[in-house]
């Protein structure tokens, strides 16, 4: 195997065809296409090119640059000269025209029809204004060529947009059926909805806020025990959770006059003698209202 590889290397170094290894580029990062040569149309809207091109001198492409007026077609012809002693049988050079998207609307390359004939036409009809790029490069590694690119325009009226409405417009899935006669069943009555009609009342005036009012320091209580005396009915006041009665406090027992001065007090209870009867305490259902 090594022999073979050897003796491939000693071919090519005694004169062999040297096969380009690169891309044909002189830069992988170059973008040409942004150095179009532009092509201006004279008078009779035509325009030429001429152009040489060597895949192994790193001379693989050129691009063009064609601006169109207005709406019409476009007519390309691009003519190819080999070298007189071509070392390629399967030339061939190829051309891309790409609109203003830099999208590529028509091209003669191998895979087309006309591959390997040296004189190419393109037409492209129903253009609209716009920058036009065309691409020419070489397709082989051993390929070189001459070309000469002529372009005609020719204006025509802007293409006609035909809508087709409405034959794009689905059509609508099928509707319920509806009985040609009233399917009401017979006795069928109508429920009655009451309306309901609400009223909006004035709102009265705001008061104006004035003092606040100080807090109350009168206390609820319970009498919880009674007991008969000689100056009356001695009574015991519960305060539950209210506490801070002190002697000297007024008590007014419900359904009995007057009101009472407690003895004592501690803090769940205070004490008074009351000028009534227990009967006549006991009526009152017997709450206490404590002030000072």
């Amino acid at each position: 195997m090594r022999r073979i590889v050897l003796a491939l290397v000693l071919f090519g170094a005694c004169g062999g065809t040297q096969i380009p290894v690169h891309s044909g580029y002189k830069s992988e990062k170059a973008k040409p296409w942004t150095k179009a040569k532009t092509l201006n149309f004279d008078e009779k809207m035509e325009a030429k090119a001429e152009g040489d091109l060597h895949y192994g001198e790193m001379r693989r492409a050129k691009w063009y640059a064609l601006d169109i007026p207005g709406n019409g077609e476009l007519a390309l012809k691009l003519e190819a000269t080999p070298p007189g002693e071509a070392t390629n049988e399967d030339f061939d050079l190829a051309i891309e025209i790409l609109d203003p998207g830099f999208r590529v609307i028509s091209k003669a390359d191998m895979e087309e029809e006309d591959v390997g004939e040296l004189n190419k036409t393109r037409t492209l009809y129903d253009l609209a204004p716009g920058r036009y790029l065309v691409h020419i490069y070489l397709q082989g590694r051993l390929d070189s060529a001459d070309f000469v690119l002529r372009a005609a325009f020719k204006r025509t009226a802007a293409a006609e947009v035909k809508s087709d409405f409405p034959a794009p417009v689905p059509f609508l899935s099928a509707l319920p059926m509806v009985p040609l006669n009233d399917d009401t069943p017979a006795g069928y009555q109508k429920k009655s909805v009451a309306v309901v009609t609400i009223k909006k009342k004035n709102r009265p005036a705001t008061p104006k806020e004035g003092p606040a009012p100080p807090p109350s320091t009168s206390k609820s209580a319970r009498i919880i025990g009674l007991s008969v005396t000689g100056g009356g009915t001695q009574i015991t006041v519960g305060l539950g959770t209210d506490q801070g009665a002190a002697p000297g406090w007024k008590a007014k027992i419900a359904g009995v006059q007057g009101s009472f001065p407690v003895a004592s007090c501690n803090a769940r209870t205070c004490t008074a003698v009351v000028s009534a009867t227990p009967d006549q305490i006991k009526a009152g259902g017997g709450n206490v209202t404590l002030s000072p």
